[in-house]
């Protein structure tokens, strides 16, 4: 839930409620404003932010301030002219929805990007890079997108399992082996199967990686890093997960690409010669910008 929906939702007295009102109708506004312009602005009191603040889950006023701030620059950042949810009208033309398609694919991943921190994203490669072996868990197109992670961590030698059936979600996460880690991906992240997965891999220790929207949900306790998707999509009413999928690839590509950074000679040296060697019904093509000739052979 994002903070703006938590802020509309508390319980708040009169007095903290118009106070409240005021910063999510003000949005950025509020950024050069004072803790006391902003009380005088609602007719509160200074002492009545920071109760507010406290009621949030925050440790005060000012750091309320800045997640407010924080989202709200999120929410007003890309996606200016495309609807995620209805990405095109019944009334587009073909090529009107292949070139709508294609920039959202395009702001989605922007948006990905923009969520990404250093620290987080080191972390999770990191804990992924260590694991003896890392199981998948995700549902419905999620399992299906991981496949593709699954696929070229396994032709590098990183062992990586999606768990397909979801009845065996607490199995797999009961027993996990001390030495691995867990991926869970999720768009609400209020998934049962998943948050009942996550509590065991909590208590039994295992590192947890988590992939889910902006906001606060119940599997974020249960993580020990977490990397943002793009969360403009509705849950049901939209034409497709578009977005979602988009920003999920993505995400997944850059864990690859990271881990395979950690050791680029290796790793690259090992995918050439496997296709040589496995894979040498490919090698042949009449499209020049396909071939590969001697030189590339060697590397």
């Amino acid at each position: 839930m994002l903070i703006q929906e938590r802020l509309e939702r508390c319980e708040l007295s009169v007095s903290e409620r118009a106070a409240a009102d005021f910063i999510l109708k003000e949005k950025l506004n509020i950024r050069d404003m004072t803790t006391r312009e902003i009380a005088q602005a609602s007719f509160s009191s200074p002492s009545t932010l920071v109760r507010i603040a406290h009621k949030m889950n925050f440790r005060g006023w000012n750091e309320l301030k800045e997640a407010l701030l924080k989202e709200e620059e999120y929410l007003q950042t890309h996606f200016s002219d495309i609807d995620a949810n209805l990405p095109f009208k019944r009334t587009d033309s073909i090529m009107s929805v292949a070139a709508k398609i294609a920039a959202l694919k395009k702001e989605s991943i922007d948006d990905t990007l923009s969520l990404i921190t250093h620290d987080d994203l080191q972390k999770a490669v990191l804990l992924l890079n260590r694991a003896s072996s890392i199981s998948v868990f995700a549902v419905s197109n999620n399992a299906l997108i991981c496949r593709e992670f699954q696929h070229n961590m396994n032709r590098i030698g990183k062992r990586v399992e999606v768990c397909g059936l979801q009845g065996e979600f607490a199995y797999t996460a009961w027993l996990a082996e001390p030495s691995s880690c867990a991926l869970i991906i999720s768009y609400s992240g209020e998934t049962p199967i998943l948050v009942k997965a996550a509590k065991i891999l909590k208590e039994h220790r295992i590192p947890t990686v988590l992939i889910t929207n902006i906001g606060e949900n119940s599997l974020l306790p249960m993580a020990d890093c977490v990397l943002r998707i793009c969360t403009r999509e509705k849950l049901y009413s939209k034409i497709a997960t578009f977005s979602t999928d988009a920003s999920i690839e993505y995400l997944l590509d850059v864990l690859y690409s990271c881990i395979f950074r950690l050791d680029y000679d290796q790793y690259l040296q090992m995918k050439i010669q496997s296709a040589q060697e496995i894979e040498h019904g490919r090698s042949r093509s009449t499209v020049d910008i396909i071939r590969e000739d001697s030189r590339r052979s060697d590397l």
